[in-house]
């Protein structure tokens, strides 16, 4: 961790799901949307994922929620890793 005033520069793995927001909504899309669901025809399956995104731009509330979640563990994580490090 380096850092200067109060800008601070943290490394990230080049692949870290568990720090990348969309990832999440993925995730949740997923489970929402198609997790074991039959779908008969690939137009079924697009219109459930645009029927799933449809309500994350309708309620920002559910994506807001994703990010302070994941916020809220990537914050942890820095805090363990600080401990870690001395």
């Amino acid at each position: 961790m380096e850092g200067k005033g109060l800008l601070f520069t943290y490394r990230l793995p080049s692949f870290s799901t568990d720090f990348n927001p969309i990832e999440k909504l993925w995730r949740n899309t997923k489970k929402n949307a198609t997790h074991l669901k039959y779908f008969k025809t690939f137009e079924d399956l697009r219109e459930s994922v645009l029927a799933a995104f449809g309500r994350y731009m309708c309620n920002a509330a559910e994506v807001i929620r994703v990010m302070k979640k994941l916020r809220s563990s990537a914050e942890l994580q820095l805090l363990v890793d600080s401990f870690s490090e001395k």
